[in-house]
């Protein structure tokens, strides 16, 4: 069984259904990112409920929450081997290594298609300004999987929002599937 953050919903699903992943899987909003104090619960009820089936499960997420760890341990679940999403995709080593070059915010189709959202939400909850977050950022890359098309307006829009300018990396799920099947 998978809990997993809804940023990587479509990557699961088409491994799911082009590469043989055999998974249930629970999907989490994906803003959840920006609440901890709702990450926290919506995890806990996630993995109360897999518990309660008797389900041995996997978490993917990364340190998404200051609490991840004791989150695990009092629900009984492992988490995949990876930081961020991004890394799961890629690697910490390849992320590190674009990062040397100039310090970038990075993106997935994921990402892409839900940051108004995670914005917006942490706008409401916090009056957070997440325009000041991208003041020592360079570069945005794009990861593209290939799996889910990327909305060029939506790319556009965050490249206004941030001021920064974008590049495109073209990565599989290699990566991603050996994280999400390794014991």
């Amino acid at each position: 069984m998978l809990v997993s953050c809804g940023i990587f919903r479509e990557e699961i699903e088409f491994l799911v259904r082009q590469k043989g992943l055999s998974a249930d899987v629970i999907f989490l909003d994906a803003a959840l990112h920006v609440n901890f104090d709702k990450l926290k619960s919506r995890l806990t009820e996630a993995l109360g409920k897999c518990r309660q089936a008797g389900r041995e499960v996997k978490v993917v997420y990364g340190h998404c929450h200051p609490e991840m760890i004791e989150i695990l341990e009092l629900g009984g679940a492992k988490r995949i081997m990876a930081g961020n999403c991004l890394e799961a995709f890629v690697g910490a080593e390849e992320i590190a290594r674009l990062d040397k070059e100039a310090k970038t915010f990075f993106l997935t189709s994921g990402w892409v298609n839900n940051w108004e959202a995670m914005f917006k939400m942490g706008e409401e909850d916090f009056s957070f300004d997440f325009r000041e977050m991208f003041k020592s950022y360079k570069r945005i890359i794009v990861f593209d999987i290939g799996v889910v098309p990327i909305d060029e307006e939506k790319v556009g829009l965050f490249s206004e929002f941030t001021r920064l300018p974008v590049q495109r990396r073209s990565i599989t799920l290699d990566h991603f599937l050996r994280i999400l099947t390794a014991s």
